[in-house]
């Protein structure tokens, strides 16, 4: 009997000591993980860090720390921030200006907790709701200029907000859909003007090389597709010269859809480039000068009809503040002028960027985190000015604008619809792109010239032959305009209401200038103009087609 009681006893004992091993270990486990994910949001990795955090917090839900490093999860990601408000309102209930976050048991959240719920209920309209927890912010952090600075701006950006919501603009917004949208990332369309061509970047799984970025997702590529039958061709790569296993980004088409600039992360140094479409295929690309590009990020560009001037935005130390627009006009030689700021009308102390100059040369659309906007890069345009500068940016309003970030966004010839990329709930995954129909908006009065060149008698395209295009009123040249090679096709956007002369040119010789009158129709015109060049050097051209 004793020695069943021994036995028994023996059993309870090491079961007690084998328990007391395990909670032990699982304890330890617990801190490995969290110690883990603290890293995983130490670099901005919070996809990556929110599932150990969920299964610790699982475990252990009065834990104030947790509850912050979720709601701090769930805020940072791109479609799930409204679920940060409970973890983040749990939190709430015991911060600390001594909060360091580095222990599991530290059972402590921050003062900026208050700031973090604010942008939560900024992010899903919920402006009131959001103002008050940034007013409790600054009271939490009164002697730190830097951060009441930060919740200030986000108050006037709700007080932005509530304004605009209120002033909503009559359009449709439709996502571009499943053929172009994938369950990962698309942004920053780029369309020929007759829109029937779309090129676009993406970070499917098909990305070249394969590659995770250090966010988890695969490295950025360019896709091409057509429309066919009023439907677009399912997205192909569009160079094996163009994409690498490196990141390469759309920036812009030109209006001819002849030239592709690009951007391409060189070592952490953004570049843009520039590959033209010849023999039926994309060129490498090539590098821009160094008066475009500087050792810091160029990201974004546009470049007007005529192909003589570009705007970019970059980083570069002499501008307003973060990301500032800068532009560049083309010299007689064929080189790009120094590069001037845009200008403290447009650029702010915060971020501009993905610059778009409509193709009659009179708009210009940008994003932007500064002027009033209402959360991330709100979507603006200004209007060139008779005295050739830009006027005051006017914020498109919502339902373009959102919350979230707001880019990337190019307009029609006619201006009745625009592409853009937009976080939003009836997206596929991630970045969706999609298109706007301006319901209420009359078609721009501007004119698509287009037609093809060649000489008379045969199909040959004179060599390098060129289209100078000048007001024939005032002698102003408007531009010079590069045909196709290959079939001689050009496309050129005028304003209406004037007579232009167009002068075909080769290195070798002058043909007679022809003049073309564009009637001021008040509505969106595109004109036929076919051009048959008689070898003696006069032109004569067929019927136009209106």
């Amino acid at each position: 009997m004793k020695t069943l009681k021994s036995v028994l006893l023996s059993v309870a004992f090491i079961l007690i000591i084998f328990n007391c091993f395990s909670q032990q270990l699982a304890k330890n486990n617990q801190k490995k993980q969290f110690k883990d994910a603290r890293r995983f949001v130490m670099y901005s990795k919070y996809s990556t860090a929110l599932p150990i955090l969920l299964n610790l917090q699982h475990t252990d839900t009065a834990n104030v720390n947790l509850n912050y490093l979720v709601g701090l999860c769930y805020l940072n990601s791109e479609s799930e921030k409204e679920k940060a408000i409970p973890f983040l309102k749990n939190a709430s209930k015991n911060m600390s200006q001594k909060y360091k976050g580095i222990k599991l048991n530290e059972n402590k959240a921050p003062f900026k907790t208050m700031l973090h719920l604010g942008q939560a209920y900024h992010f899903i309209y919920q402006f009131a709701q959001a103002e008050n927890y940034f007013v409790k912010y600054k009271e939490l952090v009164s002697d730190n200029l830097k951060e009441i600075k930060i919740a200030d701006r986000y108050i006037e950006m709700c007080k932005n907000g509530e304004l605009l919501l209120k002033d909503s603009i009559d359009i449709s917004i439709d996502n571009v859909g499943t053929i172009i949208n994938s369950e990962f990332d698309e942004h920053t369309p780029c369309l020929t003007t007759d829109e029937k061509t779309l090129i676009f970047t993406s970070r499917r799984r098909e990305s070249t090389g394969g590659k995770l970025n250090e966010d988890g997702k695969y490295f950025e590529d360019i896709y091409i597709s057509n429309k066919v039958e009023n439907k677009w061709t399912n997205p192909r790569n569009i160079s094996s010269k163009i994409n690498t296993e490196g990141h390469e980004a759309t920036v812009c088409l030109s209006a001819d859809g002849l030239e592709l600039y690009i951007y391409k992360d060189d070592g952490g140094d953004g570049n843009l480039y520039v590959s033209y479409f010849e023999k039926n295929e994309w060129t490498v690309p090539e590098k821009l000068e160094s008066n475009i590009n500087t050792p810091n990020n160029e990201t974004s560009a546009t470049i007007s009809s005529e192909g003589t001037t570009l705007i970019f935005s970059s980083d570069r130390g002499n501008g307003k503040g973060g990301k500032d627009l800068y532009i560049v006009t083309r010299l007689p030689g064929g080189e790009w002028s120094l590069a001037q700021n845009i200008g403290a009308l447009i650029n702010t102390e915060y971020d501009e960027e993905g610059p778009f100059l409509h193709p009659d040369g009179t708009t210009l659309y940008f994003s932007s985190k500064g002027h009033n906007s209402i959360g991330g890069y709100d979507l603006f345009y200004c209007e060139l000015q008779i005295d050739g500068t830009w006027g005051k940016p006017v914020n498109m309003g919502y339902p373009i604008n959102t919350t979230s970030d707001d880019v990337y966004y190019v307009m029609s010839a006619d201006g009745k619809r625009a592409y853009f990329s937009s976080i939003r709930n009836d997206g596929f995954g991630g970045r969706d792109l999609y298109i706007i129909n301006f319901l209420s908006l009359p078609e721009r009065a501007s004119a698509v010239i287009k037609g093809t060149i060649q000489m008379e008698g045969t199909t040959e395209i004179p060599k390098n032959i060129v289209i100078n295009v000048n007001e024939k009123k005032t002698g102003k040249l408007v531009g010079t305009y590069k045909p196709n090679k290959e079939n001689g096709n050009y496309i050129i956007i005028l304003r209406q209401g004037k007579d232009y002369l167009f002068t075909c040119e080769t290195p070798d010789l002058i043909f007679s200038p022809e003049t073309i009158s564009i009637p001021d129709k008040s509505a969106f015109q595109q004109i036929n103009k076919p051009i048959i060049l008689n070898p003696i050097g006069t032109i004569r051209k067929k019927n136009d087609k209106h």
